[in-house]
This record gives structure tokens, sequence and C-alpha cells, in this order.
């Protein structure tokens, strides 16, 4: 038995990219989490410390957009995945980071990571 939360469909403001003119203004990216959970048998007693609290997670999210300018899409998702490695035991966690209209044929460009 596995047990996931997930957050999906996360926008943050964040200043990012590799040129210096696309970090002088903030960029909305999109974000996706899944985190397998180690609690393995079914939610039975309606306790929240059973499980993570959605809001804990993306505020996690928000406070990183917030506080921190990156080059690399890649650098901003291994500080979320830490960071909630580090703050929650977690089994696994994926992780999506969508940036749209960067490139002219491409709606989005992004990274997974699966840690």
């Amino acid at each position: 038995m596995s047990n996931y939360i997930f957050l999906h469909g996360l926008q943050i403001k964040t200043k990012i990219g590799v040129p210096d003119f696309e970090r002088e203004h903030y960029q909305n990216l999109h974000i996706d989490i899944d985190i397998e959970l180690n609690k393995h048998s079914p939610f039975d007693s309606d306790d929240i410390d059973e499980t993570l609290d959605y809001a804990k997670i993306e505020k996690i999210v928000l406070t990183i957009g917030d506080n921190h300018s990156y080059k690399l899409l890649e650098s901003l998702g291994e500080e979320i995945v830490s960071t909630i490695k580090r703050q929650f035991a977690i089994k696994s966690i994926e992780l999506k980071i969508a940036k749209n209209k960067i490139l002219p044929s491409t709606d989005f460009v992004g990274v997974i990571l699966k840690r």
C-alpha cells in the first residue's frame, strides 16, 4: 500500500533565468509536487498528524520562490526538494517545474526531479 499527497498547479513568482535580463523581473512558474508518504496503512483516524499538511508544503515553495534568485530551474528544484525532505519524513518526491513562453515554438519548458 502506498499513500501520496500532491499539489498540482501551484503558481509562484520568482526571479529565474540564465541571461541577466530574465532575472530582472519576476516570472510565473507552474509547479506540481507528488509526495509519497512513509505511512503504509489506511487513513482511518482523520488525524492531520498522520499525513502532511498541504499548506506547509505550499509555504515552503512560496518562501523559496520569494527569497531566492536562480539561473536554472534545476537549482530551484533541488532547493525545494531538499527543504521538503529535510523538514518531513517522506519516502519519495516528484517535482515538476514549468516555465512558459521561453522558446518561440513551445508553450512550456521545464524539469522533473524524482528523489
